[in-house]
């Protein structure tokens, strides 16, 4: 027995009747007009979470990052501004699902800033960071690069199909194309946030992720770049402050609680007398610890 293959009329009449859809109709089915990209949008085919940046959201297919979806940002080596550009929306899914959902932050290269995160909303209690692979430190050798990567892997799927998890956070520097269209399709079968971090070496390389950032930064913003997204291309870069107004915020009262501590602690040497030299210098070294 042999296959037929399909008659190319069949494949006109299908191209047409897709032709004649409305935009809504056709992103339930996958495909989207370039040009349409905006009505699809409105017409609630794709869920979004406005981002907090007005000029971001604007390039943003529906208006924020998708909840059933993969972002993916790719980040420069020497910094790492991702809380700026996810705090927004991950305060808004954590606040909206209630006290018992959670963020789970797979193998962050740094610890959560908290006087920033609550100042943007996210509630620390809310998020679980898990680093693959450390418990395994002091007996085995501790697994890096691609290996690594597999168990952040493992855990971010693990994550994404919990139903106590709104979103998941992953940095996977070396993950591979087939594990990062696992994440992508289980995050569009669970309907949930996923953003996955890498370096910008990687905007080189294919990726399943339906929408990909490229952030570069400068002396005083952010360069963020759509490379990939459900429409037509991204013309020019967004402009976006380097540091996000809530963290200037956290870092200005961390800075005037320490000026009152050394003032307080200047104050009370002024009002003492010490009567020995070896006293002088021990306040001194007191009002020095103080004020750090």
């Amino acid at each position: 027995m042999t296959a037929t293959s399909p008659s190319p009329f069949a494949a006109v009449a299908g191209a047409h009747r897709l032709a004649g859809m409305e935009p809504a109709s056709l992103s339930r089915l996958g495909v989207w007009k370039g040009g349409d990209w905006q009505s699809a949008n409105d017409d609630g085919a794709v869920r979004a979470l406005a981002s907090g940046h007005v000029a971001l959201d604007a390039e943003l297919p529906g208006g924020g990052w998708p909840v059933g979806g993969m972002s993916e940002i790719l980040l420069p080596a020497s910094s790492h501004p991702e809380w700026s550009l996810v705090a927004g929306a991950l305060a808004r899914a954590l606040s909206e699902g209630g006290a018992r959902q959670h963020a789970v932050l797979v193998a962050p290269p740094l610890q959560v800033f908290v006087p920033f995160a609550e100042r943007a909303g996210v509630a620390v209690r809310q998020l679980c960071c898990v680093h693959p692979g450390q418990a395994s430190v002091g007996r085995l050798k501790k697994r890096q690069g691609p290996l690594a990567d597999a168990d952040s892997v493992w855990v971010s799927e693990q994550a994404l199909r919990c139903r106590d998890v709104c979103a998941v956070l992953a940095w996977l520097p070396h993950a591979q194309s087939q594990a990062l269209r696992r994440l992508q399709l289980l995050a569009a079968q669970q309907r949930q946030l996923l953003w996955v971090f890498r370096p910008e070496q990687a905007r080189l390389q294919s990726s399943p992720a339906p929408l990909r950032l490229w952030v570069r930064t400068q002396e005083t913003s952010l360069q963020v770049q759509v490379i990939k997204r459900r429409g037509p291309p991204s013309a020019a870069p967004v402009e976006l402050p380097l540091l996000h107004g809530h963290l200037m915020a956290a870092l200005a009262a961390q800075a005037w609680r320490k000026e009152r501590a050394h003032a307080e602690a200047t104050a009370m040497l002024g009002a003492l007398r010490p009567p020995h030299k070896e006293a002088s210098h021990a306040l001194d070294g007191m009002a020095f610890a103080a004020g750090r």
